[in-house]
């Protein structure tokens, strides 16, 4: 009799696994299912931008009927069940969201963003299929204005979008409690996903599956005291290309699940992470470079969309506690140039990394606006990095205004010159705060490898601006990225001589790059005891002792400089006189001099003051708090300094003149 409810219910999940849409998938790419041992190890995958590659459509398990079907069948099989007369009734939707409007993107945007661990975790393929190689996207736009792609994800029934988005529901979905794990294994069985099973070491048959569940039933106390279900954990660290060993990926948002069931956390200072709920089964790990920080997108398919996760490992029972290992991988040649290879997590992380670093510095020595939900652009090609703050602050019409160009012309420079590759308009949420360009020739020796160290005082220095930009405001901020913009433009030098496209807008260069020199030389040997400089012409590291000297012996230029000599300590911006009011050093006035703007000495630098924190050399709030958005110029700031430090006044004010400010 039993047996014969087997087969007849056996027969009801197969009839009731469809869902109530079928999926016409885009960048429809299913293979032919293939054996487990036959498939590539999904924890060696390379560090390459990788399409997942998705098999046959799989029966539901968790479809309400499905899990009706599930507690019958446990019922007939089991004495005395705790489950007798259950009737299932949904807890989740599963659905396609369908954008259709720059509105909806902006919304999915904010939504993929959260940090809210209950929000819904967003996928770009349909989460019903198997899964044949696991990769980092599945959708790749054709172009960047290609923007409208299905997502797919799982929703309590009672939740509410933040504001209306189309969406159709695919399944009413049940999530078993703890508790009915086993009947859970009966859905998962009838189903046809063994592979699940056996990553719980459930081996079962036809004949063996009730005398699995009834052997189980016997020990249910001992079961539910200790449970069945696991929770997910592990480590991500990233190679660090200059100390030649791994550290860990701090304070980096991940997702965590399986099939349908998804949460966000993050990882820790130690690059640990642990899932917030507990799962069964094999688990997902995927880097989500989005969250409270910024989120970092490097393809095509990450500039013009939501997509912006990469997978990490899975994770079974077996091997939870794995850890992940980002190895440096060297950047080559892709379809879209040379960036969109290789090294697509090293770059990502290395970039990640110096944020987090730039952050922690920034909220322990005295830097209030740091950097947050800032989107940022990461290429190892490209000639350049910036700070453009179009997502933070939207102006581009007011760039290009100032900047005497078009819209178009001053997006097509801006993206060649630091992506290396034209990518046309895309909406204002996609656009970057940060571009960092050029990061495979960060190296320390010519053909060498990239260097962490260097791409962190990259990032380091870019940081500083958006700090800067986020306390002065979007009219100073316009005001410095147009003029270096028009700069390149008109010179293919973003600086100049100090006078263009005005007199004014140089002062403001002035004083915006010398803040971001400033606190990239002052970060990076704080922090790595050494930091990259140009001295002489020649670019090297330089120890703390060093790069102290470097800028104590600090000449700086009138403008037009006209001499070809720009080098780190030689210089019309003004990071010289940066660090000689945070100091507690006397200069030597024979030595660290003002000069003319082809190079004649003028006169010594008098350095008798001195604003900084006695019992913390870090500390640039005396510095950063003067930075508003009525401090534009060098001069601004002396009369910012002078103000807020009377009893300094006469030394401040003798340091600026023989700064020539």
């Amino acid at each position: 009799m039993k047996k014969a409810f087997y087969y007849l219910l056996a027969f009801a999940i197969l009839c009731t696994s469809c869902n109530k849409e079928e999926i016409v998938a885009e960048n429809e790419s299913f293979e032919s299912s293939e054996s487990l041992a036959m498939r590539p190890n999904e924890n060696d995958k390379p560090d390459e931008h990788t399409k997942i590659v998705l098999g046959q459509k799989l029966r539901n398990p968790y479809t309400v009927e499905n899990m009706q079907n599930a507690f019958n069948y446990y019922n007939s099989v089991v004495g005395e069940s705790p489950f007798d007369g259950k009737v299932v009734e949904a807890t989740h939707y599963y659905i396609k969201i369908t954008p259709s409007t720059i509105a909806h993107l902006e919304m999915l945007d904010e939504l993929d963003n959260s940090d809210d661990e209950n929000a819904p975790v967003l996928q770009d393929y349909p989460m019903d299929y198997e899964i044949l190689v696991e990769g980092d996207y599945y959708i790749m736009p054709a172009r960047a204005d290609d923007n409208f792609h299905s997502a797919y994800t799982l929703i309590p029934i009672d939740y509410q979008f933040p504001s209306p988005v189309p969406y159709v529901i695919i399944s009413e979905i049940y999530e078993p409690t703890e508790e009915e794990f086993d009947v859970e294994t009966v859905a998962l069985f009838f189903a046809g996903w063994q592979e699940d099973l056996l990553a719980d070491e459930i081996d079962v048959n036809e004949e063996t599956l009730p005398f699995y569940l009834n052997n189980t039933a016997e020990n249910q106390v001992e079961s539910r005291l200790f449970g069945k279900r696991y929770r997910p954990s592990g480590r991500v660290t990233v190679f660090n290309t200059d100390s030649g060993s791994a550290e860990p990926l701090l304070k980096a948002k991940i997702s965590i699940g399986r099939n349908f069931f998804w949460r966000n956390t993050y990882t820790s200072n130690n690059g640990n992470f642990e899932a917030p709920k507990k799962y069964r089964g094999k688990v997902r790990i995927r880097a989500k470079w989005r969250g409270e920080t910024a989120t970092i997108r490097r393809t095509l398919n990450e500039l013009a969309g939501l997509w912006v996760s990469d997978h990490l490992m899975t994770i079974t029972r077996g091997n939870n506690g794995a850890t992940k290992n980002i190895v440096y991988g060297e950047a080559h040649d892709g379809a879209f140039g040379v960036d969109m290879v290789g090294g697509h997590l090293w770059y990502k992380g290395t970039v990640h990394n110096g944020l987090r670093k730039y952050n922690d510095f920034a909220s322990s020595n005295g830097i209030s606006h740091r950097v947050n939900s800032a989107n940022t652009w990461c290429f190892a090609k490209g000639d350049a990095s910036s700070a453009p703050m179009l997502k933070r602050f939207p102006q581009l019409a007011t760039l290009s205004t100032v900047a005497n160009i078009g819209q178009a012309n001053f997006w097509s420079v801006m993206t060649n010159v630091a992506a290396g590759f034209a990518i046309q308009l895309v909406p204002v949420h996609l656009r970057p705060d940060f571009i960092y360009g050029g990061l495979r020739n960060k190296t320390l020796v010519v053909g060498g490898q990239s260097n962490t160290v260097r791409i962190h005082q990259t990032v380091f220095h870019e940081s500083s601006h958006f700090s800067h930009a986020s306390k002065a405001g979007a009219w100073f901020w316009a005001q410095n990225f147009a003029s270096q913009m028009s700069n390149n433009i008109s010179f293919n030098n973003p600086y100049y001589a100090g006078v263009s496209p005005s007199q004014q807008a140089g002062r403001i260069i002035a004083l915006a790059e010398g803040w971001a020199n400033f606190c990239e030389f002052k970060i990076t040997s704080t922090i790595y005891n050494r930091a990259y400089m140009n001295i002489g012409g020649f670019r090297s590291m330089h120890n703390l002792a060093g790069v102290s000297n470097n800028l104590e012996t600090f000449n700086k230029y009138d403008v037009p400089m006209v001499v070809t000599n720009i080098t780190d300590n030689q210089h019309w911006f003004a990071h010289g006189v940066m660090w000689d009011v945070m100091d507690n050093v006397v200069d030597d006035p024979t030595i660290s001099r003002r000069r003319t703007s082809d190079g004649l000495p003028l006169n010594g630098i008098i350095d008798e003051c001195f604003i900084g924190n006695s019992s913390n050399a870090n500390d640039l709030a005396p510095l950063f708090n003067r930075l508003n958005g009525n401090v534009e110029t060098p001069a601004e700031l002396r009369d910012a300094l002078v103000s807020a430090f009377p009893a300094q006044a006469r030394q401040i004010i003798s340091l600026f003149e023989s700064y020539g400010y």
